[in-house]
């Protein structure tokens, strides 16, 4: 009986899931990330290894174990693809396997291997489409350069909403409060303080702040948090337009990231084609990195 292991490696989590060859989950498990610029080479393959060891049955043979690994990293820098491809060799000796970037295994996952569009907006941003078995990206140029429409973006767009309600340059409301609120600030101004050296003016730390847009709308209807969502909403339609270019006929838009849980204040802004439609993702992007274990078992037979 042969094995196939879907990995999803982010960047803050290892997820391991065994399948059979009719796609049954047998065993799952979750460890620490593997991240290339998180972590040495040798916990890397401590890690990998421990969660391919613990899926699988005992006495199974390597040769009969066919895994699908997504890893973010995995991308356009030669270096880094060269350090990722030697920590899995060590890793997967006498196994089969095939590497992606986490983002194409999460676009297999959530159009089931279907070609379509897939849209990342979680701290950082990106759209990855897939057609013709070639992947295409647009964004994802980092946080100094781009990622519009990501949780760090959404933050940003709170805050400086926040400066200006609070100088008088837009109408004040509920958000000064509940931001104010949230953060324990005292003073208008004590928000320079708690950004600088409390979130430490870092991404992840401030992109932790875009749930309270959320919160604005959904407790408040508050209109500039409605405002904010309408300026992602553009964001993300540009991703999508740039993509939806290449096919010639109707194309799904599917996506993942925290940003999406306001998609009913997003979708009502989204400006799509008429041959473009957005669905909800269909599997996980461990079901992703299944379909490329099962393509790399099928191109060998």
């Amino acid at each position: 009986m042969d094995y196939f292991i879907g990995i999803d490696g982010g960047g803050t989590k290892t997820a391991f899931t065994l399948y059979d060859e009719n796609a049954n989950v047998l065993d799952q498990i979750v460890l620490p990330s593997c991240h290339v610029l998180q972590t040495s080479k040798d916990q890397a393959i401590e890690i990998l290894k421990q969660g391919v060891m613990t899926v699988l049955p005992d006495s199974v043979a390597n040769d009969h174990v066919y895994i699908g690994c997504g890893l973010a990293g995995y991308g356009n820098d030669a270096t880094l693809r060269k350090e990722i491809e030697s920590r899995v060799a060590e890793s997967f000796q006498g196994m089969h396997y095939r590497i992606a970037n986490d983002a194409q295994i999460g676009l297999l996952g959530a159009l089931e291997g279907s070609e379509g569009i897939f849209v990342i907006a979680g701290t950082g941003s990106m759209g990855l489409s897939y057609q013709n078995g070639q992947f295409k990206r647009v964004g994802g140029w980092g946080y100094t350069l781009g990622d519009e429409g990501s949780a760090y973006w959404l933050a940003k767009q709170l805050l400086q909403e926040y400066t200006k309600q609070v100088d008088g340059r837009k109408p004040r409301t509920a958000l000064v409060d509940v931001l104010k609120n949230t953060c324990d600030l005292e003073d208008d101004y004590d928000i320079i303080s708690f950004v600088n050296t409390k979130l430490a003016n870092k991404r992840d730390h401030i992109a932790s702040l875009a749930p309270i847009v959320y919160q604005l709308a959904q407790e408040d209807h508050d209109l500039a948090a409605l405002e904010i969502y309408a300026k992602l909403a553009e964001e993300l339609s540009s991703l999508i337009h740039s993509l939806a270019k290449d096919f010639n006929h109707p194309v799904h838009v599917s996506y993942t990231g925290g940003v999406w849980k306001g998609l009913s204040f997003i979708r009502p802004y989204l400006t799509l084609d008429d041959n473009v439609h957005l669905c909800a993702p269909k599997h996980d992007p461990c079901y992703g990195a299944y379909l490329l274990a099962k393509q790399l078992k099928d191109n060998r037979s």
